[in-house]
């Protein structure tokens, strides 16, 4: 028995020290194992933020690209609006431009028969001289009927210093003479424009010498 203890002793002094020494390895990898949790977990928190950042900024560039598509679709839409607009109104222009084109052409055929309605007519048969007013202001209008028919006569003198203008409607029996001056109402002098106007005649333009 004595011999056994003996034995047994030394094993039982060191234990403790053995254990000290694994419980001192633990802690130092517990202590390294924890170290390397903390770093890795700032490092996925880290890496969570990078990522939630990119996310983000995805979303904003999705968000612009989708504004941008808009854009580009509602301006592909008023250029195809703006081009039926145009197309619309080139129709219009043109049709308008043909309509106008047949009313000149109407219009210059009535010019033409009535230009040659005009040729086809005869002057006023009246015959124009002047003399000196007897009050002496200005010239005196001595108009001649030289047809068999009353005439109705309107007369439109013109004066082309002044721009001055003035009407006077009368009649003239035939083979009479009718005098038209100062004391009418209307002072001649060189350079006056006469018309004459009588229904079934030509107009009579004469110019005071």
């Amino acid at each position: 028995m004595s011999s056994q203890a003996s034995v047994i002793q030394p094993q039982q002094r060191t234990s403790p020290v053995a254990l000290k020494v694994i419980v001192a390895a633990l802690v130092v990898t517990s202590v390294a194992l924890a170290s390397l949790y903390y770093q890795a977990a700032r490092d996925i928190e880290t890496q969570k933020a990078t990522v939630a950042g990119l996310q983000l900024e995805l979303a904003k560039e999705v968000a612009r690209a989708a504004e941008l598509k808009s854009d580009l679709n509602a301006a592909r839409t008023d250029a195809q609006t703006q081009a039926t607009k145009s197309a619309q109104l080139s129709s219009e222009v043109e049709s308008k431009e043909r309509a106008l084109a047949a009313e000149k052409s109407k219009a210059e055929s009535v010019q033409a028969a009535l230009d040659q309605e005009k040729a086809r007519l005869p002057s006023v048969p009246v015959r124009i001289e002047m003399r000196r007013s007897a009050v002496g202001r200005g010239l005196v209008a001595m108009l001649t009927n030289t047809s068999a028919m009353q005439l109705s006569l309107m007369m439109a003198t013109r004066n082309p210093t002044t721009e001055v203008v003035k009407e006077k409607s009368f009649q003239v029996g035939p083979g009479r003479k009718v005098e038209i001056g100062y004391l009418e109402g209307v002072q001649f002098a060189s350079g006056d424009q006469i018309l004459l106007r009588s229904a079934g005649f030509e107009e009579l333009h004469y110019t005071v010498q």
